[in-house]
């Protein structure tokens, strides 16, 4: 095993630091960031407020408002500050009078029983500084409205005149006579709306920012580097059905493959581990993807089925095979068999694959064992390349055991299912038995699915005649192979240069 003490250097920079602080590097995000990040929460719940607030405003009963106005004031040969207070006194005295039960009671003989219910929600109002007299009428018709506010000012005008002018001496008239409302005064569902609409955003802000505090998942490439201060070595595309998609998915590990050329800072790396914190996180498919992007190279690959409990591997190196592959992993672990027989080819050239065999009692001491480190080392000899499919590391000591006998480690990280805590429990296994870390593979990385996905939706009938790759060639070699050499190249130098 290789010491790459670089690598092991900024695992333990990233992760010491951020565990230090007692905190996610998360509560430090902008603000702006954060709820662009949360735009469709937010555009969700503006535009469920907003709905439900205009579907249930436009369901409820209109009611129309209208008002008459009546003019109290004392008989007078001159205007006088006196006489205009004791008119307005008058008429605070009259809305008391006029929301009589006896008023209300002459108003709905007047109109008919069934206005009852209308009559009695009518309100009076005196006009501050002034003698008017408001009378405000609400029902479920414009006409009843109107008929109600004016019935009301003939019937208290006529009552006035009766039975207070001797008393008061005031004389009362209609001084507006209600006009007939062309709308309702409420519901107004576009106002309601609207108010909704800004009560609806200030709480889908706060809960985008609730959920961002309480979500514990990673937000992209650039915060795990960030955080954890890993090397990325590929994001993986979620591979969909379109021809576009699996060609990105396809190309992404091709990436993987030539950033792992450049890793070593000029030494060669024969044997790595993959490992994910997790299971389903894709470390199977990302070994099986692996293995066949080096062997299409040219070179000889070995991968190695390192989980006993649930191989997987085997079948997605060669899913046509109807029987497992014996002898395995196991069997030469337990002296049943040579590393010639657990070595099996398979269909695809240059490439050869170690089944997990049967599962053993205590598969962590059998990776443990001399014996284990013999095969590894044998299989480096046989091969230019050593990939071992390990079980996941929260499952047991498997994993941690098989980093110790490999020159580096690849760490393959869900971007739908890990979180912050995932990531820190597998450095901190991988720490504890100073396993070499390469770097990261992000796996079903969303963010760049429409980059990815749109540059590899150029079918060749948009590739013009004279540029399309002759018969056989492959796609991997002329300039694309030296755009992706130096790439790798680039990237090897910054591996160089962090470890320094």
């Amino acid at each position: 095993m290789r010491d790459w003490s670089g690598r092991v250097s900024i695992v333990d920079r990233g992760y010491d630091e951020r565990e230090s602080s007692g905190r996610s590097d998360r509560g430090s995000d902008a603000p702006l960031g954060i709820l662009l990040g949360r735009k469709w929460l937010i555009l969700a719940t503006v535009l469920l407020t907003m709905g439900a607030t205009y579907a249930v405003s436009s369901s409820l009963e209109k009611v129309y408002s209208t008002e008459s106005t009546l003019l109290i004031a004392l008989p007078s040969n001159e205007s006088s500050f006196d006489t205009v207070q004791a008119g307005q006194a008058i008429a605070r005295s009259y809305a008391d009078l006029i929301e009589s039960s006896n008023i209300a009671q002459d108003v709905t003989d007047e109109i008919g029983r069934a206005a009852a219910g209308d009559v009695a929600a009518t309100s009076f109002e005196p006009l501050p500084e002034t003698q008017l007299l408001k009378i405000k009428a609400e029902a479920a018709s414009p006409e009843r409205a109107k008929e109600i506010a004016d019935t009301y000012a003939d019937v208290f005008t006529e009552y006035a005149r009766t039975d207070l002018n001797e008393t008061t001496d005031a004389e009362i008239a209609l001084a507006d006579e209600a006009p007939l409302p062309g709308s309702p005064a409420r519901p107004k569902p576009v106002l309601y709306t609207l108010i909704a609409g800004v009560l609806g955003l200030a709480l889908a802000v706060s809960l985008a920012l609730l959920a961002h505090r309480l979500d514990r998942r990673l937000g992209g490439w650039e915060e795990v580097e960030r955080r954890f201060g890993l090397q990325l070595l590929a994001r993986v595309p979620l591979r969909r059905r379109s021809q576009a998609s699996v060609m990105a998915f396809e190309e992404a590990y091709r990436i993987l493959r030539t950033n792992l050329q450049f890793a070593g800072g000029g030494s060669t790396m024969r044997s790595i581990a993959v490992v994910s914190e997790r299971p389903g996180e894709g470390k199977t498919t990302a070994v099986a993807k692996l293995a066949e992007s080096v062997a299409e190279s040219g070179r000889r690959v070995v991968a190695v089925e390192g989980d006993f409990r649930r191989p997987a591997l085997e079948k997605a190196l060669d899913p046509d095979r109807k029987q497992p592959m014996r002898p395995g992993l196991s069997n030469y672990l337990v002296e049943a068999a040579t590393i010639d027989d657990v070595v099996h080819a398979t269909s695809r050239p240059n490439l050869d694959v170690v089944p997990s065999g049967p599962l053993p009692p205590s598969p962590s001491a059998l990776l443990d064992s001399v014996r284990a480190h013999e095969l590894f080392q044998g299989l480096v000899e046989r091969a230019e390349m050593v990939l071992i499919d390990c079980p996941p590391l929260s499952v047991g000591a498997d994993a941690s055991v098989a980093a110790k006998w490999v020159d580096g480690v690849v760490l393959v990280i869900d971007m739908d299912v890990a979180t912050d805590r995932s990531v820190r429990n597998a450095l901190r296994q991988l720490k504890a038995v100073q396993a070499s870390l390469i770097g990261v593979v992000l796996n079903r990385d969303h963010a760049i699915e429409d980059t990815a996905y749109g540059y590899y939706g150029k079918t060749p009938e948009h590739i013009s005649e004279d540029v399309r790759l002759p018969a056989g060639a492959s796609s991997d070699n002329g300039a694309g192979a030296e755009e992706t050499a130096r790439n790798g190249r680039r990237f090897g130098r910054r591996r160089q240069r962090s470890g320094a």
